[in-house]
């Protein structure tokens, strides 16, 4: 992954704001430089073991990945089902992953397996706005925020432990290191990004027009 413009972020530890509390803390809310919370961040921590085993789905629902953002082990195989009336045609072109699923409606697609750690990024050929994120991890524990900006870190053992974490505002960029903090009694970070700005979908090429029209035909 690149790291170019988010390097400085390593080592603005001071922009984070941690709130300790007296007894361990079951939820960890993310919030950006605003105030407002942060969907879809990924918190990593190493040096614990890994975490139990979860089905990994991707799904598609309302023209738009479901979940955003997923975060899985390397190695994990992830279900692509469409649970929309229309069919899809997924692909990445992601160095850690370049995979397509061609038009395909239920659980006709088979799991993928993602065996390289990094960012792949999720696409549809024939929709343009679905865009979608899998990051592919070699720490042992992981896990994505809420739409209410929380996850639940309760278990975790105490202690301070190796943090870092991920968003889609990062692009390709590694995952941003906060040295180590003890999530245990933490109740809130404060995270130096802002919120995802909205895709804006670009006008389509003539080739790109005709392939659209193509793959429609075939998608109801």
């Amino acid at each position: 992954m690149q790291r170019s413009r988010y390097q400085a972020l390593n080592v603005v530890v001071m922009a984070v704001c941690l709130i300790g509390l007296p007894s361990s803390a079951s939820a960890l809310k993310l919030l950006d430089e605003q105030g407002n919370v942060l969907s879809d961040v990924v918190i990593l921590v190493d040096g614990v073991a890994p975490k139990p085993a979860a089905p990994a789905v991707m799904d598609q629902i309302d023209m738009q990945f479901q979940p955003r953002v997923l975060a899985v082990g390397t190695g994990s195989r992830v279900d692509f089902p469409n649970s929309d009336d229309v069919r899809h045609h997924v692909y990445s072109f992601s160095a850690a992953k370049r995979f397509e699923l061609r038009l395909f409606k239920g659980t006709d697609a088979p799991p993928v397996a993602f065996e390289q750690p990094g960012l792949v990024v999720l696409g549809c050929n024939i929709h343009d706005s679905m865009v979608g994120y899998i990051l592919i991890t070699d720490s042992p524990w992981y896990d994505v925020s809420d739409a209410q900006g929380q996850l639940d870190a309760s278990q975790l053992p105490g202690g301070n432990l190796p943090v870092s974490w991920w968003h889609p505002s990062l692009g390709e960029a590694a995952p941003v290191s906060l040295g180590e903090l003890d999530l245990h009694l933490t109740a809130q970070l404060t995270l130096p990004v802002a919120s995802t700005p909205a895709a804006v979908e670009k006008p389509l090429s003539p080739l790109q027009q005709r392939f659209r029209k193509a793959a429609e035909q075939h998608a109801y």
